[in-house]
């Protein structure tokens, strides 16, 4: 039983650390130009990594150590979707809601950090950057998953693309309304954990797979809020983004103001 918790909290203790970091800053201006050479160290870049990197590297030794993945999965997975008895745990739509939620409670009245469209844009950005990820880093592993499975249909194992959009979607909320309350960053990484878990539970993937997962979900949708911060730096006010979606077309709609 204490082994079947294991996951779940370090992903949670390590959910809540992620949702911390947007908070850190230097305490005054003294120790900032006393750290000149060593302002790298202190910037979002580095604090939004230690996660994500963190959980990569776990991944990574869980793999390194011989017979541990094996271990960790007999100890953890107990609802074999290949058997009979098996019970869906709701993880194939689970892993979208802390993004739904992110919308839905900016519906009702809490401000989120960016408009409509631009905190779509970053989503839309990150789902595609994540899933470009997994893809590639699938067909490089080549991992068999824990039932055998390597058909075309179902593809390979490291990492959990499940778990990649769950962090995503996590991460997501965080940055959106996390600064109202570290509750609604926990709440999101909490059922982006449910999802990791529940993909060990059910034997479809590792729990280095989900790990990896979480990893890459949280990475590049961080990268898209950078990459969205520093365009909006080099173009304050000035750039309009819209998504056009019709019957015959769909993309983006881009404008700039020189005035």
């Amino acid at each position: 039983m204490r082994i079947k918790l294991l996951i779940p909290v370090i992903f949670l203790f390590a959910s809540f650390l992620n949702a911390q970091t947007d908070s850190l800053k230097l305490s005054d201006s003294a120790s900032v130009s006393s750290a000149v050479n060593h302002n790298w160290l202190h910037s979002r870049y580095v604090h939004e990594s230690i996660v994500p990197v963190s959980l990569a590297l776990g991944s990574a030794t869980i793999i390194a150590i011989p017979g541990l993945k094996q271990y960790l999965q007999t100890r953890l997975m107990w609802n074999n979707d290949q058997l009979p008895g098996y019970i869906n745990l709701g993880d194939d739509y689970i892993r979208y809601a802390p993004a739904v939620a992110a919308y839905a409670l900016s519906a009702f009245g809490m401000k989120s950090q960016h408009r409509f469209i631009d905190r779509s844009v970053i989503l839309a950005v990150s789902y595609i950057a994540s899933d470009f990820v997994v893809y590639n880093v699938k067909k490089l592993a080549k991992s068999p998953r824990p039932s055998g499975r390597t058909t075309s249909s179902d593809g390979y194992s490291l990492p959990s693309q499940h778990a990649a959009m769950s962090f995503v979607a996590a991460t997501f909320l965080d940055h959106e309304l996390g600064y109202i309350s570290p509750w609604i960053s926990v709440g999101g990484y909490l059922t982006a954990s449910y999802v990791a878990y529940a993909r060990v539970a059910r034997n479809a993937h590792w729990t280095s797979d989900v790990l990896m997962g979480a990893a890459v979900g949280i990475i590049t949708t961080n990268a898209a809020y950078w990459a969205y911060d520093g365009v909006m730096k080099l173009f304050p006010k000035k750039l309009t983004i819209t998504p056009i979606i019709s019957p015959q077309q769909a993309g983006l709609y881009v404008s700039y103001n020189f005035n």
